[in-house]
C-alpha cells in the first residue's frame, strides 16, 4: 500500500471517528483530563493535512482543506443536540487550531514534495 493510499485511509478514518464521536454521548469534557483538547486538534489537523499532501490539483486541495473549519461547527453543532452538552465554543475553537497546525504542515509538507520532484526533474 503507498503512502497516498494511507494517508486518504487516515482521512478516512479521522473522518468516520469525527463522525462517531459527534453522534455520540461521551463524556463530559471536563472529565476528559485535556484528551478532548488533543482529539479536537488531532483530528482537525489531520483532516486539514492529508488533502494538501495527497491531492495533486492546488484549487481542489485548498477547497477540501478550507471545508474542514466550517465542517467542525457543523459537528460541533450537531454533536450539541445530541448530547445535550449544547455548542461549546472552547470546542469550536480548539477545532480551528487543529485546521491551522493541519494548514501549516500540509502547506510544508506539500512544499517539500514540490521541491524534491522539481530536483529530481532537474537532475
Amino acid at each position: 500500500m503507498s503512502l497516498q493510499n494511507k494517508l486518504k485511509a487516515a482521512w478516512l478514518g479521522a473522518l468516520l471517528l469525527l463522525i462517531a464521536a459527534s453522534l455520540s454521548q461521551g463524556v463530559d469534557s471536563k472529565n476528559a483530563f485535556g484528551l478532548d483538547i488533543l482529539f479536537h486538534i488531532g483530528i482537525y489537523a489531520v483532516l486539514s493535512a492529508v488533502p494538501l499532501i495527497v491531492l495533486r490539483k492546488r484549487f481542489s486541495a485548498f477547497i477540501v482543506t478550507l471545508a474542514v473549519a466550517p465542517l467542525g461547527f457543523f459537528f460541533e453543532a450537531v454533536h450539541g443536540s445530541m448530547t445535550g452538552y449544547g455548542f461549546k465554543m472552547v470546542d469550536a475553537l480548539y477545532n480551528n487550531l487543529g485546521v491551522t497546525i493541519g494548514v501549516v504542515a500540509g502547506l510544508i509538507i506539500r512544499m517539500k514534495q514540490h521541491l524534491a520532484h522539481r530536483q529530481d526533474t532537474s537532475a
